[in-house]
């Protein structure tokens, strides 16, 4: 989010700088689409209260007119705040604080703010009341930080039956543990997870653009990818990101095979299809041999869309990808990957490291990371398979060779412009696409729900 904006509820619900850049097109129209399920916002109504204390400055706190806009200044990224003008029936969603922090809330109107939130899209602390413009300071129960770094433990999540499937609601990184270690380690292979939060495993700054940790290994909580590693578990049920990122994913297994945050999803047949959807991937670490992939590392008969990889370091020995190491089969569509992925070995893509039944291409996705593989003919800007990318483009910023492979070779200046939101949209047959306004993506499209997340 742009610093100091804060966007309206009652708005949104009507409802990727580095040397290579791929998207997904081509003028061969798709002979099927692909299932595009809907996405929508949780309500504020949801909050529940938490008993964390930390004191606000309250400045001006006032509903601007002109715009229906107020605005939060403060440059951390720990607490949402929102801000309820009881004169009114809105609701705005606001920067996130640090706690113990001050924020100002400032207008250029002279209305009064009657009271005054912060929450987490899912807690809410109590309000605090204040009479008049002038600056005032309240201690509040506000909730847990929203940013807390994963402890290393696990609690069971709370449960919630939608659409006729039981899914596990994933509020914490704890949650988000124990769910894996009930599919790789408790063989429960088909159960379903919703995030309800964003998920830090790690701090933000784990790791630098080129790769290199910043943070002791010693220090870092490492991830097991979910399914797939010694034990063969296969990881065949949905896992639905609601619009939500998991950040500090570290994998460190220079030997193990199919690693990602999932590791391998699916099985032998459309039966044992597992289904990712709605999911950004950020500020991650994932070293693994064969077959890794931002997201997931093997994906067998299953579907994978509206998903991204942004500011990560993928590496494998032979089929690295920026979501996806090994595609045997199944849908992979509507995504885009800004790390860097390297292969030591062989075959590095942006978006598939392999595509191993090109009559089910890579659709519609775009890459805008650096990709390494010392193989000549081995880095891909999508897929290094042979005709296995549909409505895709990429573009080659220096002399090195990256194969096309059905994609078409564009400009920066075209795949950061709105002529290329407008044509994303256009062969996504849906209006999921958006510019990056809030310049979380290096000015490169981003999904709709991002902007209703951040």
């Amino acid at each position: 989010m742009k610093s100091n904006q804060i966007l309206g509820i009652a708005s949104l619900l009507t409802l990727g700088v580095l040397p290579f850049l791929a998207a997904c097109s081509s003028d061969e129209s798709s002979t099927s689409s692909p299932h595009i399920p809907e996405f929508s916002a949780i309500s504020s109504s949801s909050a529940k209260k938490t008993s964390v204390k930390t004191t606000f400055e309250l400045g001006s706190c006032t509903y601007e007119n002109m715009d229906e806009r107020i605005y939060v200044s403060n440059e951390n990224d720990y607490y949402t705040c929102t801000y309820s003008y009881t004169s009114y029936d809105y609701t705005w969603v606001g920067e996130k604080v640090k706690s113990s922090s001050s924020i100002t809330v400032s207008s250029s109107s002279s209305d009064i703010c009657d009271v005054f939130y912060c929450w987490d899209e899912t807690e809410s602390s109590s309000s605090i009341k204040s009479s008049s413009s002038t600056k005032s300071s309240s201690s509040v129960s506000t909730f847990t930080n929203v940013s807390d770094v994963w402890n290393g433990k696990m609690v069971k999540p709370s449960t919630d039956y939608i659409d006729g499937k039981t899914y596990m609601l994933i509020y914490t990184a704890e949650e988000l543990a124990y769910f894996a270690d009930q599919v790789t380690n408790k063989g429960e292979e088909k159960l379903n997870a919703k995030l309800m939060k964003h998920i830090r495993l790690n701090p933000d700054n784990m790791v630098d653009e080129k790769g290199n940790l910043l943070i002791s290994q010693s220090k870092l909580n490492e991830w097991t990818p979910i399914g797939g590693g010694t034990n063969n578990v296969i990881f065949k049920g949905i896992f639905d990101g609601n619009g939500y990122t998991i950040s500090g994913i570290y994998v460190n297994k220079p030997a193990f095979e199919r690693a990602g945050f999932i590791g391998t999803l699916g099985g032998t047949s459309t039966s044992d299809s597992g289904h990712v959807m709605f999911l950004g991937i950020e500020n991650s670490y994932i070293v693994g041999g064969e077959q890794v992939g931002g997201i997931v590392g093997r994906m067998n008969y299953s579907e994978v869309q509206q998903v991204f990889n942004r500011k990560s370091y993928v590496k494998g020995t032979k089929y690295a990808g920026g979501i996806v190491g090994y595609k045997n089969n199944g849908w992979l569509y509507y995504s885009y990957n800004s790390g860097m992925v390297v292969s030591s070995e062989d075959r590095a893509s942006g978006i598939a490291g392999y595509n191993a039944n090109a009559s089910t291409s890579v659709i519609v996705s775009y890459n805008v990371g650096f990709l390494i593989a010392p193989n000549k003919g081995t880095t891909a800007g999508i897929s290094t398979t042979a005709n296995s990318s549909k409505d895709c483009f990429y573009i080659d910023q220096d002399d090195r060779e990256i194969v096309a492979n059905g994609a078409a070779e564009k400009t920066e200046y075209f795949l950061s412009s709105e002529e290329f939101v407008s044509t994303l949209n256009g062969l996504s047959f849906s209006n999921i696409w958006t510019t990056d306004d809030d310049e979380v993506n290096d000015d490169y499209p981003v999904f709709k729900w991002e902007k209703i997340r951040y």
